[in-house]
């Protein structure tokens, strides 16, 4: 359980402040096809900040826009889908303050009223473990769930923690159980250096983010299920 802890605890890129509000979610359509959400929080975009020694806008903390999970997900999608679109949000500021609902989700709510066919949940890193007994944890991801698949009208891929939390990852589980959504895990992930960007940045929080190797396989985990609705 220790380890389990040491794992979360490597996180400490502070979950305020990742974007400005006006930038909470960008998109990549055009092509009138497939319509794919990717709902999530630095592992899918970070603004740059050149104090942790983070410069770009991606997913921390890939090599380049092209190596984050959401890009090499839509590029194993491309392969079936040529005419998929996809769109990110970027909701760190939810995971914090998860209790307030829909009130946290407004500067995002063009991602949702887009009406993505796919919508992949991949966040909770950011929830404190203290605060789910105060708080319910997982009322709170269902209701946030069927706010960006529009109460079902979209398909939803749900993902456990990159770094592993028993008690958040109940709560997910039991939020995408409730919901009829597969669970794509990858908490094994962030138990193993070779997944992570270690060595790559000074700063220890951005280090322990997916490095190219995790982003990819994060993308092909949630690619083995997404194929099967495309």
């Amino acid at each position: 359980m220790e380890d389990i802890r040491r794992f979360e605890r490597e996180n400490t890129v502070d979950a305020a402040n990742q974007l400005p509000n006006s930038e909470r979610f960008f998109s990549d359509v055009g092509r009138g096809g497939l319509r794919v959400l990717f709902v999530g929080n630095s592992i899918t975009l970070h603004a740059p900040k050149p104090e942790i020694g983070w410069t770009y806008n991606w997913g921390m903390a890939a090599s380049s826009r092209e190596n984050d999970y959401v890009h090499q997900t839509m590029k194993l999608i491309h392969a079936l889908r040529p005419d998929a679109d996809f769109c990110a949000a970027q909701v760190a500021n939810w995971e914090r303050a998860y209790w307030r609902g829909e009130e946290e989700l407004e500067f995002v709510r063009p991602a949702r009223d887009w009406k993505p066919d796919i919508v992949v949940i991949r966040l909770g890193e950011n929830t404190g473990e203290n605060l789910l007994a105060e708080h319910p944890y997982a009322p709170a991801l269902i209701d946030m769930m069927n706010f960006f698949t529009r109460n079902g009208e979209g398909r939803l891929i749900v993902t456990d923690l990159f770094w592993p939390n028993p008690a958040k990852d109940a709560e997910i589980r039991k939020a995408a159980k409730t919901l009829g959504a597969p669970l794509v895990h990858i908490g094994d992930l962030g138990t193993r250096d070779d997944m992570k960007a270690v060595g790559l940045f000074e700063h220890g929080g951005v280090a322990a983010h997916p490095g190219d190797l995790g982003m990819k396989t994060i993308a092909e985990r949630l690619f083995d299920v997404i194929k099967t609705m495309i």
